[in-house]
């Protein structure tokens, strides 16, 4: 935690950058396990990065991950299966994931366009949501600014659940993001010098932001 905020750096694929984000206080840190993402770790390489990062703070963050999938992730050591897909396609079996692993160990991140309505059955076959950008073609990690108006009315509508606000968030918007009434932030692409390879400035910098924005 990092004044009153929870912290979670996604992206991670180096043992350097978890040692950072480690010490600057997140309190969880994704590795991309997605061959679709230029920050995803091959199989091969994640028990060394692994070693890196406590057992309870590692997230699996994955794109339409089938039962067997996700539970090779958890076997791996994964915390937590992060679960991209889109609602309006069937490429994801949630319900049997969400059997298979446990709402406790999934966090849900739905690509949903502008205006879409949120599935409200999603809800009991998680325990956390990423509200991100929209983006045509990506899932996720892609800089734009999400709507933190709708990530608002979906934490207080669900309260109940962990909602986590990604979308290029970093040191120029953290603590506006914070005004608006997050209180939990996936950090990726605003704390980056490059996809996959993260700036220890900026993410000193967003932690100053959010230790002076809980002080004032």
């Amino acid at each position: 935690m990092i004044g009153q905020a929870r912290i979670k750096v996604c992206g991670i694929t180096r043992a350097a950058d978890a040692a950072t984000a480690l010490a600057q206080g997140a309190d969880y840190l994704g590795v991309n396990c997605w061959p679709g993402s230029p920050r995803c770790v091959p199989a091969g390489a994640r028990a060394q990065l692994l070693r890196e990062i406590p057992a309870a703070r590692r997230v699996a963050v994955t794109v339409n991950p089938s039962v067997t999938e996700a539970k090779a992730l958890l076997a791996e050591g994964f915390a937590i299966v992060q679960a991209h897909f889109d609602p309006t396609k069937a490429d994801c079996d949630l319900r049997a994931l969400s059997a298979a692993v446990s709402p406790a160990r999934l966090w849900l991140a739905p690509k949903l366009a502008d205006g879409a309505e949120w599935p409200a059955e999603l809800i009991p076959l998680a325990a956390g949501f990423v509200h991100d950008a929209h983006a045509k073609d990506a899932f996720g990690g892609t800089g734009k600014t999400s709507d933190w108006r709708r990530f608002a009315q979906l934490r207080q509508r669900y309260p109940d659940s962990q909602w986590l606000l990604a979308g290029g968030l970093g040191p120029d918007n953290i603590v506006a993001a914070a005004a608006s009434g997050a209180d939990f932030f996936d950090l990726n692409s605003g704390i980056e010098l490059a996809p996959g390879l993260k700036s220890a400035e900026k993410l000193s910098a967003v932690a100053d932001a959010l230790l002076k924005n809980a002080q004032s």
